[in-house]
């Protein structure tokens, strides 16, 4: 693995993690834009310079990644599955996409909804790993929310009737689960990719 590889893996990590912050922004009280809650800091560091990562980290920090993106969506938007193909194997890229047409015409003439879910990463735990494939335990709490982002005149928080809503997002979440997925993993090349993901009854 070179420090190219390096790299490019900590900054796709990085940019999946601003994807997030993105999505799911609020204003504070100072009518600032700014992310709803703090996510776990992915990057290792030591006393003298960053740390390099293992292969069973970065696989680690992948299935984490994309369990947070996964479950975090707005109704009508499928965009937390699309955007993740290119970190699919082939054949659950497949899966996904015939998935996710079937969802789309699931929702074809229905009203608009606004809803959001928000997923939080609790705890990532490693059951199986070898130089080929990994197994993850990801532990999340999604909290489910009757309003959602739009786009008006800017990006802005609507509640659940479509109306312009000015307060914390979070006085309107519904409820909150607490959810354990398991995601497996297979090294292809130099790049891990999630080959299977579902919920742990």
């Amino acid at each position: 693995m070179t420090k190219k590889n390096l790299l490019e893996i900590v900054i796709i990590a990085f940019l999946l993690f601003m994807l997030v912050g993105l999505v799911f922004f609020r204003k504070n009280k100072n009518g600032e834009i700014s992310e709803p809650k703090p996510r776990e800091n992915w990057q290792l560091e030591e006393s003298g310079g960053k740390q390099e990562l293992t292969e069973e980290e970065k696989a680690k920090i992948i299935a984490g990644n994309f369990a947070i993106n996964y479950y975090s969506y707005a109704w009508g938007d499928f965009s937390n599955i699309e955007s993740q193909y290119c970190h699919m194997t082939n054949e659950m890229k497949k899966r996904e996409e015939i998935k996710v047409e079937k969802m789309k015409k699931e929702i074809e003439g229905q009203p608009r909804r606004y809803f959001t879910a928000r997923a939080e990463l609790l705890n990532p735990e490693v059951i199986l790993f070898t130089n080929t494939e990994a197994k993850l335990n990801i532990k999340l709490r999604i909290d489910n929310l009757s309003c959602a982002i739009v786009q008006r005149d800017t990006m802005v928080w609507v509640d659940e009737n479509g109306d312009y809503y000015e307060g914390d997002p979070d006085n309107l979440i519904i409820n909150s689960v607490e959810k354990n997925i398991e995601i497996i993993m297979t090294r292809i090349g130099n790049e891990w990719r999630v080959s299977k993901i579902g919920e742990i009854e």
